[in-house]
């Protein structure tokens, strides 16, 4: 289970009362980054978004504690990650949400809609699943699935649905690909 990820977007507060309303949540300031907001969904299993601004980011703390007489009054505060502002403010990022929501698919369309946000019903794989795209501030792409859309995700990520996909489709895992050749790349 993923327990919480963090996103960095241009208007932190907006994007997590969107995402509150998604969830049937609540948001909270986030005090580990500044001007940030945290997102607790309504599920009982503390699933929670923390929405920061597009120019934070996660650096590694310094250092690591001792090991001997390790406890949890142990302080590790130097050692821990923390929040910094940078100058980095990219326009597309590879990482992406997939939430569930009790909404329809029309009302996650209207909420993008309200927001001026691309927002589509899309079809992946040629149809072996749908979802919602619904693109925050046209950067950040949050795939949500209504309850009837989640139910058939669950299905088809099944291990044994998988190995029966790949299998029908001649399709071989990337893991047990003949890769060897594209390994070579510094050097």
């Amino acid at each position: 289970m993923i327990n919480h990820i963090s996103i960095g977007v241009h208007n932190p507060e907006k994007t997590a009362n969107v995402l509150a309303e998604l969830w049937d949540g609540i948001v909270l300031p986030f005090p580990p980054s500044p001007d940030s907001f945290i997102v607790l969904a309504n599920d009982g299993k503390g699933s929670a978004v923390e929405v920061t601004p597009i120019d934070v980011v996660l650096e590694p703390g310094t250092g690591l504690p001792e090991d001997d007489g390790f406890s949890t009054e142990t302080i590790t505060e130097e050692n821990e990650a923390r929040f910094v502002r940078t100058d980095f403010r990219p326009q597309y990022v590879s990482t992406h949400l997939n939430i569930n929501t009790k909404l329809s698919v029309d009302e996650v369309k209207a909420i993008g809609k309200r927001e001026g946000w691309r927002t589509l019903v899309a079809n992946r794989d040629k149809g072996l699943f749908q979802l919602v795209e619904l693109w925050i501030e046209d950067r950040f792409m949050l795939e949500v699935m209504t309850p009837e859309q989640t139910q058939r995700y669950v299905e088809i990520t099944s291990p044994e649905f998988i190995a029966k996909f790949f299998a029908e489709n001649s399709m071989v895992p990337a893991a047990q690909a003949e890769i060897a050749g594209s390994l070579s790349l510094i050097g």
